[in-house]
């Protein structure tokens, strides 16, 4: 018995001493990645066509050109991809990510060196440190290394998204096929993410009028069972800035905010009073620090708080830059979500422009509007990023009144370290008035190459 307990003690020293060997095993990577321009429509290429283009083996066969890499690099990689050509070897790689009229120059890069004006390309069958289902042992750009240069456990992935309104034809169709009918071939996406965001635009009330077929009014409401969408896809954040919140006064409205509290939202962007509308939202992560601010500027006026009614936040940019810019200083990573003005244009007004750029020189790291039915154009920065808009995210508008209305954004930060190390363009497509759908490939690159032909220096 006693020889017995001691080689089950064996055992289980060995045991742990494996999975320990593992876990060691799965941080010792020098992890590199491949880095276009941000305005680069492909999203994946194989190894071989890689190395292929690295070894200037084939002439270009799509939108990348040349792949540029640093001598260092060359050396960790040389057993994948051999000896690499004097030319193509550069110590400055990240100047060499450039879009012109015949495609892409793009490099490897250390993976913790990416920002925000570059693009990360999947290599085929591949996924990102950040993806729940990666294996360092399954990816070609993991070099093991006793200096590691990525840790998992300082990433923080944020999905934020455009308008979404359970009212009309959404209401409709979640009566009749299930409440969570809209968001099913979605899951996926929000599950992906360690904090996501949902700008609800109207408001949860017991006494909603029963939900009409081809109902087109103006007037918004969605019936309390209506949150179980946001249960089903985990959502984290409810953003609370939008038009229609007080469209039967606000009495709904305080309704909505007791269903959030009880249920365990965080939300933002509106309150009981005006005091609380103006409180911003902070979260941590992975030691990544967040808050969240979001306020209204286009209206209606009786959508607003005041100093004794619950109500939205109104935007004061003068308040709103001060309170970025403290923020910012004090080491937060300042997410700024807007419902401005709408408009039917891919590209922002001039006075939008102006606005969101303030927000983001005063060091927000993320400026995103919330408004746009339409999606809209963005602004990669080194250090930041500007999405105008991002369309739809559960409405009903099926390319009305402009045809466009059903191309959607949700965009999926990736925050690493206590910096915005990458942006992903999640594309989808509005399907039954109500349920989106990821784009197909062809779907994707028709949408991005539109948008992308209409950003400055594309």
């Amino acid at each position: 018995m006693g020889f017995m307990r001691k080689m089950m003690y064996f055992l289980v020293s060995v045991l742990f001493l494996l999975i320990g060997s593992a876990v060691w095993a799965e941080d010792s990577y020098r992890h590199y990645a491949l880095a276009c321009p941000f305005q680069t429509v492909t999203d994946e290429i194989s190894l071989e066509t890689m190395k292929n283009l690295i070894l200037s083996e084939q002439a270009p066969q799509g939108e990348i050109r040349n792949i540029y890499l640093s001598s260092q690099t060359a050396a960790d990689l040389e057993s994948l991809i051999g000896e690499v050509p004097e030319a193509i070897l550069t110590e400055n790689v990240a100047e060499r990510i450039t879009k012109n009229t015949e495609g892409v120059d793009c490099a490897l890069i250390l993976l913790n060196e990416a920002d925000p004006t570059m693009k990360l390309i999947r290599l085929e069958h591949t996924f990102f440190p950040w993806d729940d289902v990666y294996d360092p042992a399954a990816d070609p750009l993991a070099v093991p290394s006793d200096e590691p240069n990525f840790d998992r456990d300082r990433v923080t992935t944020i999905l934020l998204t455009g308008t979404t309104a359970f009212a009309r034809t959404v209401a409709y169709k979640m009566s009749v096929k299930g409440v969570t009918y809209p968001a099913e071939l979605i899951k996926s996406v929000f599950e992906s993410s360690d904090i996501t965001h949902i700008s609800n635009e109207s408001s949860f009330w017991s006494q909603c009028p029963v939900p009409r077929r081809e109902d087109v009014s103006i007037q918004f409401c969605s019936g309390p069972e209506a949150v179980e969408i946001l249960d089903y896809l985990g959502v984290a954040v409810v953003e609370l800035t939008g038009n229609h919140l007080r469209d039967y006064d606000w009495m709904p409205f305080a309704e909505t905010l007791d269903l959030l509290d009880n249920k365990g939202y965080a939300s933002y962007g509106a309150g009981r009073d005006i005091t609380s509308a103006a409180e911003p939202l902070f979260l941590e992560h992975n030691g990544n620090r967040f808050v969240f601010l979001g306020c209204n500027c286009a209206g209606p006026d009786h959508v607003y708080a005041t100093e004794t009614l619950p109500g939205v936040l109104p935007c004061d940019f003068d308040w709103m830059e001060k309170q970025v810019r403290e923020y910012s200083a004090e080491g937060w990573q300042v997410i700024v979500t807007l419902q401005y003005y709408e408009i039917y244009s891919h590209t922002p007004s001039d006075i939008q422009k102006r606005d969101f750029q303030r927000l983001s020189d005063a060091g927000a790291v993320i400026v995103s509007g919330s408004q746009a039915h339409l999606p809209q154009i963005m602004l990669p920065l080194p250090d930041r990023f500007v999405h105008y808009g991002l369309g739809n995210l559960f409405f009903d508008q099926m390319d009305v009144p402009v045809k466009g209305t059903r191309q959607e954004f949700l965009d999926r930060y990736i925050f690493y370290d206590g910096r915005l190390l990458s942006v992903q363009l999640i594309t989808a497509y509005l399907t039954d008035y109500c349920r989106p759908r990821l784009m197909t490939d062809s779907e994707r690159s028709s949408f991005l190459e539109e948008i992308f032909s209409l950003m400055p220096d594309s």
